[in-house]
Formats: structure tokens, C-alpha cells, sequence
């Protein structure tokens, strides 16, 4: 009985496989969640889905900065998380969120009789307590989501962590190798076991976005990549086609100019 009470708390209907998110009819009101680890370039990845398709984008860390605090401590909190690169609670978080969500789907999402639009989502949900507040907003407004996760491999994360700078309110862009660490543990240790359990189950779907030369050789006249060696890195655009082709959409991409 606990066990299936724990699993019922992690079912999360409206977060669908990629096989039943393809099944939806056109006009089903539908979200897709850009996820991936620290350095995967998932914001990147979700605004470049966003422009090239002209889908309503919600990056939670835009609202956070467009957020009120109720109090000082709330204001406290919210600057020591952002200055330190570490999570917000998960309270506060969510309570973020809920006024945030509704305010831009009320705002920029549009209905229409024969095609929704997909809208993009990046930022949010990033553990399972999000997870759970995030169902709550899908099942209220009858939307249906679909994650995806931007994965790039060992070495070109170690790239990027060693050549990106972190944007910490109050201080100058910081390339340190603590705060480097800060941002790459609580990712570990608090989102990674979650896109895990995500992927186990089947509602969440990977995609490789560093692929080894012998493959890009047999692909590259489908795609653009840069050049790092020993493998290659897909350009944004072409992920973008691979996720919106996968996923049934290719009539969207196409009618998009994608």
C-alpha cells in the first residue's frame, strides 16, 4: 500500500510519453519542456525553439525577476539563491510558479479550433515536488506536456563549464570553479534523479545533441554541426527539427519555415 501510494504521487498523468503525445489530436492544448543538465544549453535551446516556430515561451528565471516578494525575507531569499547560484526552496519556488504560470498562459498562450500552438517551457518543473505542482496547473487548464531533455556528453560539459561565465545578481560575470561546482552539484543533487525517474518511465525523452563523427558522417547532409575533435555538436536549428519531427510535427515545422 505505501508503495503504490508513492508511485501514485509520481504518476503525473498529464505529462505524457512521446508515443501518446504524438496521438493527441491537432487542436489538443499541449506544452513542451525543455530540461537537461547545467551547461546543456536547454534556455538556449528552448528560446531557439521558441523563435524559429513562434511558440510562447515562459523561462521561469525571466519571472522570477518580474516577481514581487511579499516580504524581506522572501526578498533575502530570492537574492541569496540568485547570487549564489543555488536552487530557490522549493515552497518558494512553487509558489513563484503558480502566480507566474497563470499569468502568462492568461497572457500569451492562444486557442484555436483546428491547430493549438504548443507553447515552450524552460526552468520549470526542476524536482518532483515542482513536478507535483506543475500536474495541478496542466490538469486545471487541460493541457498535456511532454519533456524533453538536452543531453551533451562529458567533455564538451567540461568545455563549456570551463569557457561559460554564471551571471550572479551583484556580482561581476563569475567563471570561478566554485561557483561552477555549486551550479553542477545542485543539479545533481536535486533534478538529476528526477529527469532519471522521468526518463525510466518514459515521460521524458532524451536527445542527443553530441554525436561521434562516424554518425555525423552518415548524417551531415541533414544537419549542420560544430566540429570539436573527437565528436561534433549539433547546431540549435537542427535539434530543434529533430525534437518537432519526432514528435508528429513535421506539417508545424514546415508551415513554420523551420
Amino acid at each position: 500500500m505505501i508503495y503504490s501510494n508513492v508511485l501514485a504521487e509520481l504518476d503525473f498523468p498529464n505529462i505524457l510519453t512521446a508515443e501518446e503525445f504524438k496521438k493527441l489530436p491537432p487542436d489538443a492544448n499541449t506544452c513542451i519542456v525543455v530540461e537537461g543538465m547545467t551547461y546543456a544549453g536547454r534556455h538556449t535551446q528552448a528560446k531557439a525553439m521558441s523563435e524559429e516556430l513562434g511558440l510562447p515561451y515562459f523561462a521561469f528565471s525571466e519571472w522570477v525577476a518580474k516577481y514581487k516578494p511579499e516580504n524581506e525575507i522572501e526578498a533575502a531569499t530570492i537574492q541569496y539563491c540568485l547570487k549564489n547560484a543555488v536552487y530557490l526552496p522549493d515552497d518558494l519556488r512553487v509558489k513563484i510558479a503558480d502566480w507566474a504560470l497563470e499569468e502568462f498562459y492568461h497572457r500569451f498562450v492562444r486557442h484555436d479550433d483546428y491547430y493549438t500552438r504548443p507553447f515552450i517551457v524552460v526552468g520549470y518543473p526542476r524536482t518532483v515536488e515542482h513536478a507535483k505542482h506543475f500536474q495541478k496547473f496542466l490538469e486545471r487548464h487541460k493541457i498535456y506536456a511532454i519533456i524533453v531533455v538536452i543531453e551533451i556528453n562529458a567533455a564538451e560539459a567540461r568545455r563549456r563549464m570551463s569557457e561559460s561565465a554564471v551571471n550572479r545578481i551583484g556580482h561581476e560575470r563569475d567563471t570561478s570553479p566554485e561557483v561552477q561546482k555549486v551550479r553542477i552539484s545542485e543539479y545533481y543533487l536535486k533534478t538529476h534523479g528526477y529527469l532519471k525517474w522521468l526518463i525510466f518511465t518514459g515521460k521524458a525523452t532524451v536527445f542527443k545533441t553530441c554525436i561521434s563523427k562516424a554518425e555525423y558522417e552518415q548524417r551531415k547532409h541533414e544537419i549542420s554541426a560544430v566540429d570539436r575533435g573527437d565528436y561534433v555538436v549539433m547546431h540549435r536549428e537542427d535539434v530543434t527539427k529533430m525534437i518537432f519531427k519526432f514528435l508528429n510535427m513535421v506539417h508545424f515545422v514546415q508551415s513554420s519555415g523551420a
